[in-house]
């Protein structure tokens, strides 16, 4: 299969699973008229806030995350593919939470996950500092999926500035890497397009970045911005900061054509 089309859900969480799972479901609803193979949301689709203490209290186990029994039930009466762009869930006998990317294939059954590798431990200004890594216990495995075999790459967010993440994947085949994020304001104005870019332009893949977008509970706010690019690094889709799905058609052919032009892949 050479085309594929994908819906990518950019919405404006809430710090309420319950909420956002029917919000979700609305919003795939309207996707599911384009007829895509796939649908993508963004990282955080289940609770999103600024609040350490409420998230920890509030973050659902994965048995019983209301946003993810939705997509499965979806995905399999709609017979769609679905990447939940991240969750964020509680594991038993744990303290920490886990940030974690869902593929559910068009039977409605999770078919891969992946846990962030990079945390996202910075201080972008006095207003605004992230620990990550003192919430969420960091993932150790590059994973990869297939639809219609085509391999998917999986990634999160902030793994963007790691160039290393994405060889290995473009190593293993894949034409498309998918990233979920829920960018800071301040770092999406000036990196957001530009990373998304370099990436697909290093790997000649297809970059699919679906982002959160609003302000939220207790002041977080993200920058939206969701963009697909090609592996030319032409933006072939994208989106401002408001609520927003953007439809695509991918031509997977474009990936083969563009490694045969320039053939970067090959020389490491």
């Amino acid at each position: 299969m050479n085309k594929l089309k994908v819906s990518q859900v950019q919405f404006s969480a809430s710090h309420l699973p319950n909420f956002n799972s029917k919000l979700l479901e609305q919003n795939f609803n309207k996707a599911i008229k384009f007829k895509p193979h796939l649908i993508c949301t963004p990282e955080c689709s289940n609770i999103i806030t600024n609040d350490k203490n409420y998230l920890m209290l509030n973050a659902p186990y994965q048995n019983s995350c209301p946003v993810l029994k939705m997509a499965k039930d979806f995905a399999k009466k709609n017979k769609v593919s679905i990447n939940l762009g991240s969750l964020l869930l509680k594991v038993k006998n744990r303290k920490k939470l886990i940030n974690r990317s869902f593929f559910i294939n068009n039977y409605g059954v999770i078919k891969k996950t992946y846990d962030k590798i990079h945390m996202f431990d910075v201080e972008i200004n006095n207003k605004e500092r992230h620990k990550e890594s003192s919430l969420f216990k960091a993932g150790n495995k590059i994973i990869f999926t297939k639809i219609n075999n085509i391999k998917l790459g999986m990634t999160i967010c902030y793994d963007l500035r790691f160039p290393n993440l994405y060889r290995q994947l473009a190593k293993k085949d894949c034409s498309i890497i998918l990233v979920p994020a829920a960018f800071t304001r301040p770092t999406g104005k000036d990196h957001w397009e530009v990373l998304n870019r370099s990436r697909a332009i290093e790997n000649n893949v297809f970059i699919v970045a679906t982002g959160m977008c609003g302000n939220h509970h207790m002041k977080r706010k993200t920058y939206g911005y969701s963009l697909l690019v090609d592996p030319w690094g032409k933006i072939i889709n994208s989106t401002k900061n408001k609520p927003a799905i953007i439809n695509s058609t991918i031509n997977i052919s474009d990936v083969n054509k563009i490694r045969k032009k320039i053939p970067s892949l090959q020389y490491e």
